[in-house]
């Protein structure tokens, strides 16, 4: 233990004059300095407790008077409060007399009682908002050292800090100070932590009135931390304070309980989504123990599959549609218990499969095939770019570009520190290169903390139906979870010149509190990286759903989408949920809400999806983004959403199914859209499990459509007619307008046919014609008779913007005469142009 340095009396000084009103009376109050007086029991009362320590106890363990010692061994010597044992650091003394409301200020008059020689390290201060009763606590603090170190002379430091667990440090704010306190020996300082809702400050004043330090910062409406108690902090042994005082308001501010939002409170009629089982496909067994993302690509003919066999080998498996036999390529990688290494896909332009996944802050683990595909092709390349930059990687992402070039994205770094990097794939030179120079986000420093670092956690790029690539992210601070914030986005047609939602230039690298701010959510508030996704509406704007705390401190969902003023975004509650998820820590969480994207109606609302302890729940909005109905999701057809693997353990499967990454503005088939299924244990925060379905489970391919059935026509016989010059065989194609791009709302677009069969003879039939809204099922059909001479048709009118597939299918009265289907897309606005 560092020897104690006495000092003479001093004369004593009130640390700040505050007015003592008081409900309640303090157990023991007859020896208590608390002063009461009378007042009306309602929001406005305050309660005010001030202790000299000037008692008897001296050498006696524990302060007395209401004092409680969470954590260290605190007493009274000489009329002051100190630590009086080293070893545990962080050590907090509380007045348990006194709980916290929503304003509060706690003072103390401190003397920090330096080491010989001084480190600086020397810390103490006063703590509000401090939680828990054992010795893992969690609280506000402004604490200060007034040692002098050879590198700083006669200057003494603080910090305004937010403690959890006694160990995780969040710097809220810091700097110096200098004068006669800082210097062994003084005669201490007042200290004093106060609140005001969102507002925290700090201040610092000599023994001659000096204000040495006065600083406020922004915090959460931080529930968990509202309420609580006050007390002294140091780090070891260095605390002697000689007054305490706290003053409060009434009634104290209590935390939300558990989180409750798996309530329906209402039933909505969904549109008809056409989401029937058209065909299944099963791959084999699949890895069981705990989720992690497989992936699935389809392009034309090719479909290929990347997961975890039953014995965590990462396989390859590839299909020729529509009914080829899989086959399958292992790779030399094999998962751990770790939900962050997914598989990611990507196929250029030449065709080459490329594949990355099963890392975690590891070094790059990418392969390629051949030209064309061929996975048994599939090779290891050490290096896409720079060693240097590819030796921490995680958050693998293949995109194309409009132009079909292969854009590959990942993190390289840790939680908290790392950096994002793209790369885009020359197919000419067969090796990648930086799309930017340099990294996509820099989290090094801020104006308000130059010394800071953040890493980004992005979603997307999420190519919408404006032909734009959306982008949403958020950063964090630490590797704690509990330390998102900062909600921002921003969209790109080529992923290299970035614009904010009205169209204005963006500068890249994005760093700290750049880009489209959507809202500006600080750590602690509930924002979780990888629970923010991107929609659309019906008017093709982009739509962003996410979680955080209320102004109450109850978990909520939000929808925001650009409002008209450009600099700003219309953000609605629309959830009223009960309770909290505080959730926190490293390692992948254990999900009390995931979001899961929004999708856009029929009716031209939007459904929000997200799960509740598991629960699929889905809360409809309006386009004004008021709240309609919250339901269970509609689920999927047949028995795809119940789980089907034999298991008998302490936790139960759950259904896992994605999306084809090939899936995007252009469909990767007209029948419908492919989905990957299998059943696993949930996430486990990275931890090895005891017992899992060691046979592992089941994966399929699935496609999802609506079965359609072609309505008989009568045949009407035409006589046989020489086509004109240049007419196309049905067994081609069919012959119609060009593609166009823009088209106005409201309005049908005209296009001919013209049918001949190979032996140059006019055919007869039906057209069937068909418009889809991508990413939906909303579609709009009529039918025509084509009796063998060109005929002008019309689509039919289309009822909001958006990208919609234009389908003609073309049916023969003949059966010797092959049907016949022609798409196309069409990008509709409020004005027929771009």
């Amino acid at each position: 233990m560092s020897s104690f340095l006495h000092r003479p009396s001093r004369p004593r000084r009130a640390a700040t004059a505050l007015v003592a009103v008081v409900a309640t009376a303090l157990a023991g109050a007859a020896s208590s300095p608390l002063a009461v007086s009378a007042a009306e029991p309602d929001d406005s009362a305050t309660v005010t407790f001030t202790d000299d320590f000037e008692r008897t106890t001296d050498g006696s363990a524990g302060l007395g008077n209401g004092w409680t010692s969470p954590r260290g061994t605190w007493q009274i010597t000489d009329g002051e409060a100190l630590n009086a044992v080293t070893g545990a650091q962080n050590n907090v003394t509380t007045q348990d007399g006194v709980e916290l409301g929503a304003t509060w200020s706690v003072s103390a008059d401190v003397r920090v009682q330096p080491y010989a020689p001084a480190t600086g390290r020397e810390w103490s201060g006063v703590a509000g908002n401090v939680r828990s009763t054992s010795g893992s606590l969690s609280y506000y603090l402004l604490r200060l050292t007034t040692s002098a170190t050879s590198g700083n002379p006669g200057t003494g430091r603080w910090h305004l800090l937010k403690m959890t667990g006694s160990s995780t440090v969040q710097v809220l704010k810091e700097g110096t100070f200098t004068g006669p306190a800082s210097l062994p020996g003084h005669d201490g300082v007042v200290a004093t932590l106060s609140r005001d809702g969102n507002e925290l400050s700090g201040s610092i004043v000599d023994a001659d009135g000096g204000v040495l330090v006065d600083t406020t910062v922004t915090v959460p409406t931080d529930v968990a931390l509202v309420g609580g108690r006050a007390g002294l902090y140091t780090v070891t042994d260095n605390l002697r304070a000689d007054s305490f005082e706290v003053t409060t308001s009434t009634p104290a501010v209590q935390p939300p309980g558990p989180l409750v939002c798996d309530q329906a409170d209402g039933s909505y009629e969904f549109p008809q989504d056409g989401n029937e089982v058209l065909e299944t496909s099963d791959l084999g067994l699949t890895w069981a123990g705990m989720f992690v993302v497989q992936d699935l690509l389809t392009r034309g003919d090719d479909q290929y599959v990347g997961f975890y066999d039953v014995d965590r080998t990462m396989v390859i498996a590839h299909r020729t549609l529509p009914d080829g036999e899989w086959t399958y390529q292992e790779l030399p990688e094999r998962l751990g218990w770790d939900s962050h290494n997914y598989i990611s896909l990507g196929l250029d332009r030449d065709g080459t499969l490329h594949v990355s996944g099963n890392m975690h802050n590891v070094r790059l683990a990418y392969f390629k095939t051949a030209p064309g595909g061929d996975i048994a092709t599939l090779t290891r390349v050490p290096v896409m770019v720079d060693a240097a930059t590819e030796n921490s990687v995680t958050y693998p992402e293949f995109v194309n570009r409009l132009d079909g070039s292969l854009v590959f994205s990942h993190r390289n770094g840790g939680s908290g520190s790392g950096v994002t990097y793209f790369n885009v794939y020359d197919e000419e030179a067969g090796a990648w290169v930086r799309l930017i120079d340099q990294p996509f986000f820099d989290g090094q420093g801020s104006a308000e903390n130059p010394d800071g670092t953040w890493n980004s956690y992005f979603q997307g790029p999420t190519l919408g139906p404006d032909g734009m690539f959306h982008l949403l992210w958020v950063w964090r601070d630490t590797p704690d979870a509990a330390t998102n914030s900062m909600l921002t986005y921003a969209k790109s047609e080529d992923l290299v010149n970035w614009v904010d939602a009205a169209g204005e230039p963006l500068s890249t690298p994005f760093t700290y509190g750049e880009g489209d701010v959507v809202d500006p959510i600080p750590d602690f508030a509930g924002l979780l990286n990888g629970n923010a996704r991107i929609g659309f509406t019906a008017e093709g704007e982009v739509l962003v759903s996410y979680h955080k705390y209320d102004a109450d401190g109850h978990s909520q969902l939000y929808a925001a989408t650009p409002a008209a003023d450009p600099a700003d975004w219309k953000i609605n509650q629309i959830s009223d949920w009960e309770g909290r998820w505080s959730f926190g820590g490293g390692g992948t969480l254990v999900f009390e809400v995931q979001m899961l994207g929004s999708e856009l109606l029929a009716d031209g609302n939007v459904q929000v999806n997200f799960a509740c302890s598991g629960v699929r729940q889905s809360i409809v909005i309006d386009p004004d983004l008021e709240p309609l109905a919250q339901t269970p999701t509609p689920a999927l057809p047949g028995d795809l959403s119940e789980v089907r693997t034999p298991y008998e353990g302490v936790e139960d499967l759950q259904v896992n199914v994605t999306r084809d990454r090939g899936d995007g503005a252009e469909p990767a088939t007209d029948r419908g859209r492919y989905v990957l299924r299998w059943e696993t244990l949930p996430e486990n925060r990275d931890l090895p499990r005891d017992e899992w379905p060691r046979d592992g489970s089941t994966l399929q391919v699935v496609l999802l459509g609506e079965e359609t059935e072609v309505p008989p026509v009568d045949p009407e016989p035409e006589p046989p007619v020489t086509p004109e010059p240049g007419s196309i065989g049905v067994g081609s194609s069919l012959t119609v307008g060009a593609p166009w791009r823009f088209g106005r709302v409201g309005t049908a677009k005209p296009f001919t046919i013209f049918y001949a069969g190979e032996d140059a003879t006019r055919v007869s039939g039906t057209a069937y014609v068909t418009i889809r809204k991508a990413g939906t099922a909303q579609v709009i059909a009529r039918s025509w008779r084509y009796s063998g001479t060109t005929t002008r048709m019309w689509t039919p009118a289309v009822p909001t913007t958006g990208s919609w597939q234009v389908s003609v299918t073309f049916v023969p009265d003949d059966p010797a005469y092959r049907a016949t289907v022609r798409s196309w897309w069409q990008w509709t606005t409020v004005s027929g142009r771009p």
